[in-house]
């Protein structure tokens, strides 16, 4: 009986270490490269243009539960509000790798964020976005977008 249970054991553990090498999970890296804009020649980069604004998106990584999620993005020159009574869906850092960012709150004091600088801007901040341009990395997450 115990020449059974051991065997058992043994064929669980071979399995599950098997199991374990097979979904290794692997950093993801953004090099370089991409960083200066090679990044946006992929064939996953998503570009809008509309309206006379254009801008260029590159996510890097997304959670399995979708409520995190990592990226490159690129715009052009824009003025955007951010309306309450929910504001802004999602959390966001920001790193900014060119250009900058005016950001009016609500309560109207004024934040510029410049090349190398970074924000995070809150769930549900409202106000107005206004850039003549810029490149950021950033991070989002929503805690209401992950899957149950």
């Amino acid at each position: 009986m115990h020449r059974y249970v051991l065997g058992t054991l043994v064929l669980v553990s071979v399995m599950t270490s098997a199991d374990v090498h097979a979904q290794t999970i692997k950093p993801i890296k953004v090099a370089k490269a991409d960083i200066a804009g090679a990044i946006f020649e992929r064939k996953d980069a998503v570009k809008k243009d509309k309206d006379r604004y254009t801008s260029t998106d590159v996510v890097t990584f997304t959670s399995a539960d979708a409520a995190y999620q990592t990226g490159v993005f690129k715009s052009g020159p824009l003025r955007e509000e951010i309306k309450g009574p929910q504001g802004l869906p999602q959390n966001e850092f920001l790193y900014f790798l060119s250009g900058s960012v005016k950001l009016t709150s609500s309560d109207g004091s004024v934040m510029v964020v410049n090349t190398g600088e970074a924000v995070t801007l809150p769930r549900g901040w409202t106000g107005h976005f206004d850039t003549q341009g810029y490149t950021k990395l950033y991070v989002t997450y929503n805690p209401d977008d992950a899957k149950k």
